[in-house]
């Protein structure tokens, strides 16, 4: 991401995050998730405002993305009615799934949040965004809703869509994420390594 980092966006939830993330990508604007994991690994507890997942983006884009984070907060929030307490109504199956012009297989698809590939995503909501219409799907395998990242090839006869996401994308991210999990857990080990040797030398200087 060019530019120095920017928060313009201090999300509810690790999922509200993503979501704005994707509309933000949508309009060509770069942007990242910082303190998810953070948010992930303590769950629906109240951690606070700094374990808060954050949008990043480039200092100059950070004008426009302001504004469409406005436009994506208006259009999630809400005022309280009595139907809020209701059961809420089952998923549909998405009738306009994109399919392949070649064979007439549904296009794959592939949830931002937790990795799962799929063409069976169940529709979770259709709205206005910058003048064009916006896909949300509910993923199953992580219980997020979801902008679906779309793959380029069909899987069944590797027919080209033109754009999407590519295997080789997938497997940088994936050792990406690997790296961050690496080093993260190489500095809980050194913070612990360092909090024995500490209380070692008290409890020696204290004898």
């Amino acid at each position: 991401m060019a530019g120095q980092p920017t928060v313009i966006y201090s999300a509810a939830s690790t999922q509200q995050a993503h979501l704005l993330k994707g509309l933000l990508e949508e309009q060509g604007i770069a942007a990242s998730v910082t303190n998810d994991a953070i948010q992930l690994a303590g769950g629906e507890l109240p951690l606070g405002w700094t374990a808060a997942a954050r949008v990043v983006v480039a200092e100059e884009d950070a004008a426009e993305a302001r504004a469409l984070a406005e436009e994506f907060d208006t259009q999630t929030a809400h005022e309280p009615t009595d139907d809020d307490s209701a059961e809420p109504e089952p998923l549909a199956d998405w009738a306009d799934w994109p399919t392949c012009p070649q064979c007439g297989q549904r296009r794959s698809a592939r949830c931002p949040v937790c990795g799962a590939s799929r063409t069976d995503f169940r529709l979770a909501d259709v709205q206005e965004s910058a003048g064009r219409q916006q896909v949300f799907l509910k993923c199953d395998d992580c219980d997020d809703v979801i902008i679906p990242q779309w793959y380029r090839f069909c899987a069944a006869c590797r027919h080209d869509f033109g754009n999407g996401i590519e295997p080789s994308q997938i497997s940088a991210e994936t050792q990406s994420a690997g790296r961050v999990s690496t080093y993260v857990l190489t500095g809980l080990v050194v913070a612990a390594a360092g909090l024995l040797l500490y209380f070692a030398w008290l409890f020696a200087a204290n004898r």
